[in-house]
């Protein structure tokens, strides 16, 4: 996020311990490229959980009685791996194992 790219100046508290951790393994001039990479990746996290709820609960059991336990997952998982590789091998790619 380097470069010309908009910046704007934000103060922020934090508590004591956490600011002596922060500093103790970011150099001074880093602190901003610190926080900006956490946040970014704290975002997408939390953009993600909210996206998960929202999902929450739109997978149906009876929709999908052959998806029951984990292991018909896994071995629907392993199926779709299958077909890769032979897919793979037909069209004369590398080998997927």
């Amino acid at each position: 996020m380097g470069g010309k790219a908009k910046t704007e100046k934000m103060s922020v508290t934090l508590p004591k311990e956490l600011a002596g951790e922060i500093r103790s393994i970011v150099s001074h001039g880093e602190i901003s490229s610190f926080f900006t990479e956490a946040l970014a990746h704290y975002l997408a996290y939390r953009k993600q959980k909210i996206a998960l709820g929202k999902g929450f609960g739109a997978w149906k059991g009876k929709n999908h009685p052959d998806l029951k336990t984990s292991e018909d997952s896994t071995a629907y998982v392993h199926n779709l791996r299958k077909t890769d590789e032979k897919r793979l091998e037909r069209l004369g790619g590398i080998d997927a194992k």
